[in-house]
């Protein structure tokens, strides 16, 4: 199952006027044991973007091989997925998600969960972000979900954006507190 699509890529500068945007053909398509890797580059990527946002996102020193690992088994699971856009040849984007049980104190309901999601800087508002979300979306009501859900980061304001145009509501704010500075928490670890 392949899903062939047409990207607007933009140049950082105006185009001249009556020039229109390079049409450039990409494909999202269900991720496979071996994109794993490029996708953990992509989401060592993401993590190195999300400190910005917060050192909480700090990564441990082997993430990118743990990645790795976790993200080629969603690859052949029947509750995961991992799907990737890619442009020749390429991987420039991956979505990465399961389905989880809601709370047994709420109604039933089985949700699509997005785990990551990352585009490429170069690639992003082109229309690469939105369609692994539709190919999300598609897998989700294949398996019966009642919906997807996901996290991000509060300082992420253009994620959320798009969330938002894609149907996303907020529902729950996620905080922490944390005990100690990341420096204090790595000189307790030195001795």
């Amino acid at each position: 199952m392949r899903y062939d699509w047409t990207m607007n890529l933009r140049s950082e500068e105006e185009e001249a006027p009556g020039e229109s945007p390079k049409d450039t053909p990409f494909t999202v398509r269900p991720g496979k044991r071996n994109d794993a890797e490029d996708a953990a580059r992509l989401w060592i990527q993401s993590a190195e973007e999300h400190t910005l946002y917060d050192v909480v996102y700090s990564t441990a020193l082997d993430a990118e091989k743990v990645m790795r690992r976790f993200l080629a088994d969603l690859s052949s699971s029947n509750h995961s997925c991992l799907f990737v856009a890619e442009r020749e040849g390429k991987v420039i984007g991956f979505l990465s998600g399961e389905l989880r049980e809601g709370s047994l104190t709420f109604k039933p309901k089985t949700w699509a969960a997005i785990e990551d999601v990352y585009v490429a800087p170069d690639y992003r508002s082109s229309g690469v972000g939105r369609a692994l979300f539709e190919e999300f979306q598609k897998w989700a009501k294949e398996k019966s979900a009642h919906g997807v859900s996901l996290q991000v980061a509060a300082g992420n304001t253009r994620a959320r954006k798009l969330y938002e145009e894609l149907g996303f509501r907020e529902v729950s704010i996620y905080q922490v507190k944390e005990f100690w500075s990341t420096s204090s928490v790595e000189n307790k670890a030195d001795r």
